[in-house]
């Protein structure tokens, strides 16, 4: 079954040290990390479940960590009738009825399958319940498939959501060249813009049995930090359309990005500096007669820029 854990000890050092996410190095077979939006890293992992086997506390999910709802509560995953399909609680009749019944449909292979409705698991004559019914069908129930919402997630997680790399005027100082002018506007924007999965709008379906959900990501906003050891100078958000900026086309130095950055007169500070970026992506999903949001923040990207001052030199 999927089991859920924590990633607890990671947060409690993220919270003492102010640190941002980070992976979780080393992780077994069969994990994955999922950046929830507070930040915390959630890891997930495959175990096998069933009687005696470990399951979550609780239990009441039947092993398989999905959620299961009805009329929009969540209720339980199995039942003594069997396992939630969406509309009832399936099960193989036990006993079957005798080969001349009409459940049959004249079929001699196969099973007969009981549907037993949220609302009659309790009730004392089950058989007498409105919408309770036996119906013939090939095969035994498949394994009960996941929730829509952990298929949304599925989803997210393929889409691999990214801070993408950064773009910058001055570039990065990594080019020994490569310096700013002090008191010019700082034009920012995400260099990779050929990568969906950094910029969006970016799409991923996932599926299990006959449920299928369609997310969709888009780049919400993105937060830049200039800094110098650690110490923030100058921040500023760039939002929906605006996200991504706009890259430098060598127009005239003087003027303003047209979508995100630092305006002249916070470009103040001299010296080697640091530009920290973090991108907040909103995913909306869809399928299985269910629909929610999903908020995505990956870890920051950053780089080095190096800002100088022009000084005239007189004969």
């Amino acid at each position: 079954m999927l089991k859920r854990l924590l990633a607890t000890m990671v947060g409690a050092v993220l919270l003492a040290s102010g640190s941002l996410p980070t992976a979780v190095a080393d992780l077994p077979d069969g994990c994955q990390e999922i950046v929830n939006p507070d930040g915390s890293v959630e890891v997930i992992c495959d175990e096998p479940g069933g009687p005696g086997g470990g399951g979550d506390p609780g239990g009441d999910n039947g092993g398989t960590g999905r959620t299961c709802e009805f009329k929009g509560d969540e209720i339980e995953c199995t039942s003594d009738y069997g396992s939630w399909d969406g509309r009832c609680y399936v099960r193989v009749a036990d006993p079957q009825p005798p080969k001349d019944s009409s459940y049959w449909e004249g079929n001699e292979d196969g099973v007969i399958i009981e549907c037993t409705p949220y609302t009659c698991i309790d009730v004392v004559d089950v058989n007498s319940c409105q919408g309770h019914s036996y119906q013939w069908a090939p095969n035994p129930p498949s394994a009960p498939q996941a929730s829509p919402e952990e298929l949304a997630r599925r989803a997210v997680a393929a889409m691999n959501l990214t801070m993408g790399d950064i773009g910058s005027t001055p570039p990065a100082s990594a080019n020994e060249n490569a310096m700013g002018q002090l008191g010019l506007p700082i034009w920012l924007w995400v260099a990779n813009r050929e990568d969906r999965n950094a910029v969006g709008p970016i799409e991923r379906t996932a599926s299990d049995g006959g449920l299928s959900v369609l997310a969709r990501g888009e780049l919400d906003r993105t937060d830049w930090v200039i800094s110098r050891n650690g110490q923030a100078l100058a921040t500023v958000t760039c939002r929906g359309a605006d996200a991504a900026g706009t890259p430098y086309d060598g127009r005239d130095s003087t003027l303003p990005s047209p979508t995100c950055g630092f305006p002249a007169d916070f470009n103040v500070h001299t010296g080697d500096l640091t530009v920290t970026a973090t991108a907040h992506w909103t995913v909306t999903w869809e399928g299985g007669d269910q629909s929610g949001t999903i908020n995505v923040t990956p870890p920051p990207t950053d780089t080095a820029i190096r800002i100088g001052e022009t000084q005239t030199i007189l004969n």
